[in-house]
């Protein structure tokens, strides 16, 4: 018994030291990967419509355009920024996603940044899926924006994957799951 309770209490301590010490930000970005969850399918009566298609942003020349464009496609958005610890955490496997899913799946990775940080951000990182950019103020159609949040949304509007925190998008479970969707 003692010694659980010398390991849980030693555990507890490496954990708290990768988090709240000087030991920089790749040891706390490589424990979020660590910890973070695959997404997971909501069960079908936890699955609900986008409330709308309405939604205004900016590509990456900054030009305006309309999440209506991507109606009734399989959809995929990621709120992110490059400052953001749980992003850095999570972009890399959202990039795996996006090299798998690009062909079948419309990718709105979207932050609110300016153009310059999120450039030097994609370039240091070499991430190349398109980024997004959420016109500040304007209204979105979903009920969770804050950064970290993710959802995937089928071709009929159902949100079936609504992550609200750092998650392993590169997950073969979902990889497949996935698939059984898109092949309907």
């Amino acid at each position: 018994m003692k010694l659980r309770s010398i390991s849980i209490l030693l555990a507890i301590f490496l954990i708290l030291l990768f988090m709240y010490s000087p030991l920089g930000n790749t040891s706390k970005i490589n424990l979020t990967k660590w910890l973070a969850p695959a997404p997971t399918i909501l069960p079908v009566l936890d699955q609900y419509k986008v409330s709308t298609y309405e939604w205004r942003l900016k590509d990456k020349d900054w030009n305006f355009f309309s999440f209506k464009d991507a109606k009734g496609k399989m959809i995929f958005v990621h709120f992110w920024a490059s400052w953001h610890l749980p992003s850095k955490a999570t972009l890399g496997t959202v990039q795996k996603f996006y090299n798998q899913y690009k062909d079948e799946v419309i990718f709105y990775i979207v932050t609110d940044e300016e153009i310059a940080p999120v450039l030097a951000f994609m370039n240091e990182q070499k991430y190349d899926f398109p980024v997004t950019y959420r016109v500040v103020g304007d209204q979105t159609p979903f009920n969770d924006i804050s950064l970290g949040v993710s959802y995937l949304i089928d071709n009929q509007g159902k949100i079936i994957v609504e992550e609200l925190k750092a998650s392993n998008w590169d997950d073969q479970k979902l990889f497949k799951q996935l698939r059984q969707l898109l092949d309907k």
